[in-house]
């Protein structure tokens, strides 16, 4: 099964830090984020393309063609330029060429994800999305979820949400998702969340909801990060 990890944007909001690395490989508990979220990949995924853009020379290089596993097995690594970050669509887009006909697994580069939870979510056999309950639902994009247990609509970053229930960036979609084009946002980027919540109205995508998710977009997240990696062997 195949992974796209979205690893282009500039992390303005961590900043000093990104001045001279890329997210991805800002260090939280002794390595770079990038490595959590490739040891996080369920077994399933033997092969991973990478979204690069700002400084993703140095992505490339850190990583190389190849991640292993704890347990010894190998993931195939390969690099997708995406010259303008216009948005998560906008990623998604830039790896249709490289992508089989079937299901595989999107996540963002520089969250941290349990592995059982992007395993549950690939085990559904079906698209499906992470979601997870959230004390500040206002700051992300929350899913509205149906009695059978998918997704009804993903709202983006709404002033008074209507659920608790956010999206966090972890999809397994199928090859059909481009059929839906994804809205383009005031700012003018493809919006993904919004593609993904077009797409559950023509067909059932499951909501997993997960244990564990530390987003890390600016320099408190981080430091939050840093404590629960302290604290745990996630």
């Amino acid at each position: 099964m195949q992974a796209v990890i979205l690893a282009a944007g500039k992390g303005t909001r961590l900043r000093p830090l990104t001045n001279d690395i890329p997210k991805p490989l800002i260090r939280v508990g002794g390595k770079p984020i990038i490595e959590y979220t490739l040891s996080a990949l369920p077994k399933e995924i033997d092969e991973a393309f990478i979204v690069i853009g700002y400084k993703g020379d140095v992505v490339r290089g850190y990583l190389g063609n190849e991640f292993v596993r704890e347990n010894g097995e190998p993931i195939r690594l390969s690099y997708i330029e995406q010259e303008e970050q216009n948005g998560t669509g906008h990623a998604l887009l830039a790896a249709r060429p490289h992508l089989n006909k079937g299901l595989f697994l999107l996540l963002n580069s520089d969250d941290l994800y349990h592995p059982e939870d992007l395993g549950n979510a690939v085990s559904k056999k079906g698209p499906a999305v992470l979601v997870r309950r959230s004390e500040s639902p206002e700051r992300f994009g929350v899913c509205l979820v149906n009695r059978e247990g998918c997704i009804q609509e993903i709202l983006e970053k709404r002033e008074n949400p209507p659920t608790d229930l956010v999206n966090i960036g972890a999809y397994v979609l199928h090859h059909d998702i481009f059929i839906i084009e994804a809205p383009i946002l005031p700012n003018g980027e493809l919006n993904l969340a919004e593609q993904v919540g077009n797409w559950a109205k023509t067909r059932p995508v499951y909501a997993v909801e997960a244990r564990f998710w530390q987003p890390i977009n600016n320099l408190e997240e981080l430091e939050i990060a840093e404590k629960i990696l302290t604290a745990s062997n996630i």
